[in-house]
């Protein structure tokens, strides 16, 4: 028996160790196929396309996640735009505009105040993390000024898919897009979709609902509990608006779970594929009661 052991033990050390597999396999064909870019401020931005595949051809998608993120950044979106094919939707997914980092000031040495002067000077290691009002009206104009041209050459594209127009964005980005839809500065969607809308600037942030009395288009504005608490600041105002407008069938829709669940993306793709379709072959001029509603 020890023989025995001792044999299958010289064995074992002699066969050699197999290598590890990644974790990660590169990127398929398939995906690279996604992949092409354009011009955004004579740099190259990417763009992620996904043609339909579905017995009809409802129309197209332009996603834009929130600035700083990717085109094909986890989550939401990502599952949207790799799933809304599969319903009839050519989707296009824009990388959004950078965000920069907020400034962090420092107290220099030089600066701390000397004993018997009557003042206290502020920790050397502390930091303001807003900024000023000057510096975010510069920072939305070039974002906005970034998804002008990108949805412009998207929105072209686009136009040569029949149905209908689609646009969804998330967070601050959803903010971009009603100023720039506010000012005509792009063409109106046939939908537009926002999830969890917000702007940073408290006074900015409040303008939303008045921006969205103002929008002649239909939207669907999805509010999850785990959202940014701007967003959920503005959520029942948002409701009251489209309540008190039903003309263009715009509605709000209040999800039972965050958006960190499986069961919420599927809930979210189900309502975008309900209200897309109800407008596909129509001519939007149909009224119908607008509801705000919790869905599970």
């Amino acid at each position: 028996m020890l023989k025995h052991y001792a044999l299958w033990s010289l064995l074992l050390t002699a066969i050699p160790a197999l290598p590890l597999v990644a974790a990660s396999a590169p990127a398929t064909d398939a995906d690279k196929a996604e992949i092409s870019q354009i011009q955004i401020d004579s740099k190259p931005a990417t763009v992620l396309t996904r043609e339909w595949q579905y017995r009809i051809h409802r129309g197209s998608v332009i996603i834009i996640p929130p600035p700083g993120q990717q085109a094909m950044s986890p989550g939401l979106l990502n599952y949207l735009r790799q799933n809304l094919n599969l319903s009839g939707w050519t989707t296009f997914s824009l990388t959004p505009p950078p965000q920069p980092q907020e400034p962090n000031f420092t107290t220099a040495a030089t600066e701390v105040s000397k004993a018997g002067d009557g003042k206290t000077p502020p920790p050397g290691n502390s930091t303001l993390s807003k900024r000023s009002d000057a510096d975010w009206q510069q920072l939305q104009k070039s974002q906005e000024d970034y998804l002008r041209q990108g949805l412009t050459q998207l929105q072209s594209s686009a136009q040569a898919f029949a149905g209908k127009q689609l646009l969804i964005a998330e967070g601050a980005s959803a903010a971009l897009v009603l100023n720039l839809l506010t000012r005509q500065g792009i063409a109106k969607p046939d939908l537009l979709v926002l999830i969890n809308p917000y702007n940073e600037p408290s006074a900015a942030n409040s303008e939303i609902p008045a921006q969205l009395a103002k929008l002649p288009l239909t939207v669907l504005d999805l509010q999850s509990r785990d959202a940014n608490s701007a967003s959920l600041r503005t959520q029942l105002q948002r409701q009251q608006v489209f309540e008190a407008h039903p003309g263009y069938r715009s509605r709000q829709r209040l999800l039972a779970l965050d958006l960190t669940q499986q069961t919420a993306y599927e809930r979210c793709l189900q309502l975008i594929n309900q209200m897309g379709s109800s407008i596909t072959g129509s001519s939007g001029a149909q009224t119908a009661k607008v509801t705000s509603e919790t869905s599970s």
